[in-house]
């Protein structure tokens, strides 16, 4: 069969592949084109953090808050200290020597400690400024000045006229809250303390050359303050 020998067919590609062997079109393009996304457990976990970062994040702006506040009370103590102190030291470094009548018609000294009553102590100060006084009714610059505690509130009084026919100030002011008790003492002209004014043992003392006041304030605890009288 030298002549007629049967030559063998050529390979037929297999259906579904190409020649060269590689994967059908289409194939790798599926493959290539599949969707992810977060599980179950990676969205609890993301979740669990967020509420996490959230729950911080309101702690801290609740302690800023707080903060904040407690600035601002700090601030507004020291505002009304501050006021107090002042008021204090213009009425005392400003004493006159000038006694006044009472509603009663009694002769009252230019400082007075009260040990009974409302007021803590009472005196005439001079100084007081009459800016109206084109407008308003005629007075004097000196003016009687009276300190004392309501319940836990140290007031600040003054009467409009300092022979006065009325025991009732003409004005109060609250100067300082939460004071439990306020004491005084006095160096008198000997340069010794005195419990109370004018002391029981001398006679015709005069004016005191220093006043110690001692606050016991319900936040803030003993607080004391000693203010000189003019010579």
């Amino acid at each position: 069969m030298s002549g007629n020998a049967i030559r063998p067919l050529a390979a037929i590609p297999h259906r579904g592949t190409c020649s060269s062997g590689s994967a059908p079109a289409g194939v790798g393009a599926k493959t290539g084109n599949r969707q992810t996304g977060f599980t179950l457990v990676e969205l609890l976990v993301a979740m669990f953090l967020l509420a996490i970062l959230g729950t911080a994040s309101f702690q801290m702006l609740m302690q800023i808050n707080r903060a904040r506040d407690v600035v601002l009370a700090q601030s507004e103590r020291l505002s009304e200290l501050q006021r107090t102190f002042y008021w204090l030291a213009e009425d005392i470094t400003q004493i006159s020597k000038r006694r006044v009548r009472s509603a009663i018609d009694s002769e009252l000294l230019p400082f007075q400690q009260n040990i009974e009553g409302e007021n803590l102590f009472e005196l005439t100060r001079s100084g007081w400024a009459n800016p109206a006084a084109d407008i308003a009714p005629a007075r004097s610059t000196l003016q009687r000045v009276a300190w004392g505690l309501d319940g836990d509130r140290l007031m600040r009084m003054y009467w409009y006229h300092l022979e006065t026919t009325s025991e009732e100030p003409t004005r109060r002011r609250r100067m300082l809250r939460g004071v439990k008790s306020l004491s005084l003492r006095f160096i008198d002209r000997e340069g010794s303390w005195q419990e109370s004014w004018p002391p029981p043992n001398l006679e015709n003392p005069g004016m005191p050359r220093a006043i110690e006041f001692t606050f016991e304030l319900d936040d803030m605890g003993e607080v004391r303050r000693v203010f000189a009288l003019p010579d």
